[in-house]
């Protein structure tokens, strides 16, 4: 293992020790990075410049008219039809996939926004494989809107099965051109909340096919356990190794269709998920929202994998319920009608 402690990726402080029982030392973007070098990419590195396809034919978003901010607010006031067929589904598959969910000029709005945000605070960088950032919605009125709205909040209530949810964070994500694998994982292991009754919902802003970054679902909420069987390592990919090793073995079904424009998949925390190299020479945008059951608490010990999770609830300590200004009920199904 002394070896493998060259991972550069890692803040030094947390290259010291062999486990993940510590405190991440860095930001957040840093610990994207650090989590996409577990990847593995087969014993080949990313390619340095955009590969195959464009990806999707960009010139057909021109086409699409983006939502006005009152035609958005009222879009997402709209409850989803959700069916207790869907919701049965979810709870055994771990995910669903829901067509339709998003109108396209509600996407375009929502890409339109996140990019705007993004290089307001970063500059182009045609070396970066994988830009990410977190809490837009607390900046950017649109994405408020969007991601702290009825439609997501009820959506995340029933397929849960709460009465009421809090957001834990938002996050947009870009996987560049020639931007590697994300690694296999679940969710519930990285986030410190003492609570299985968490979801993520992945809203693709582009039509997205597999050669993009598509995101790889796995099905059956029991499927985590493999994941905990193994061994974690941070600094090399011998984890993200063995579980897609053993996905194959014990013959896990794994979703990869390519999603439509306005399609999106919400998956419970449980859920085993990664998503593949990005060949094609366009940005794969996405944009994720994460919620959470009303009354949940910190872990009492979070480790360096939930990085910096203070960022996304400040004030609260170990142990403590979730109510900061940063984690608003979203969704309270008690005050219906």
């Amino acid at each position: 293992m002394q070896e493998n402690r060259n991972n550069q990726h890692l803040p030094e402080g947390n290259r010291v020790t062999e486990g993940i029982e510590e405190k991440w030392e860095g930001t957040n973007e840093q610990w994207w990075n650090w989590y996409l070098s577990l990847a593995d990419n087969g014993g080949v590195a990313p390619a340095p410049e955009p590969l195959g396809s464009p990806g999707f034919d960009a010139s057909a978003l021109k086409d699409i008219r983006v939502l006005t901010r009152e035609e958005l607010r009222a879009e997402m006031a709209e409850p989803y039809p959700l069916t207790e067929e869907q919701i049965q589904r979810f709870q055994a598959e771990s995910y669903i996939r829901l067509t339709g969910f998003f109108s396209a000029g509600a996407i375009l709005l929502l890409r339109q926004e996140a990019l705007r945000v993004f290089y307001s605070h970063h500059e182009p960088d045609p070396d970066r494989r994988f830009s990410s950032m977190e809490l837009m919605w607390l900046e950017n009125e649109i994405i408020r809107e969007i991601v702290t709205g009825r439609r997501l909040g009820q959506l995340a209530a029933n397929l849960l099965r709460v009465p009421r949810v809090r957001m834990y964070h938002d996050d947009f994500l870009c996987k560049e051109p020639g931007g590697g694998r994300t690694p296999w994982h679940y969710d519930g292991h990285h986030y410190p909340i003492a609570s299985r009754n968490i979801g993520t919902a992945w809203i693709p802003l582009q039509p997205t096919p597999g050669r993009m970054g598509m995101l790889e679902l796995s099905k059956g909420m029991e499927t985590h356990e493999i994941v905990r069987e193994i061994p974690f390592d941070k600094f090399a990919q011998e984890h993200d190794r063995a579980i897609a090793e053993q996905l194959v073995a014990r013959a896990v079904e794994i979703d990869q269709r390519p999603f439509e424009l306005g399609e999106i998949s919400f998956q419970h925390c449980l859920n085993v998920h990664g998503a593949s190299a990005n060949v094609t020479s366009a940005q794969r945008l996405a944009y994720g929202a994460s919620y959470f059951e009303d009354g949940a608490r910190v872990v009492d010990s979070p480790t360096l994998v939930s990085g910096d999770w203070q960022k996304f609830m400040p004030g609260v300590r170990s142990g403590e319920p979730i109510r900061s200004p940063y984690n608003p009920v979203v969704y309270d199904g008690g005050r219906e009608g």
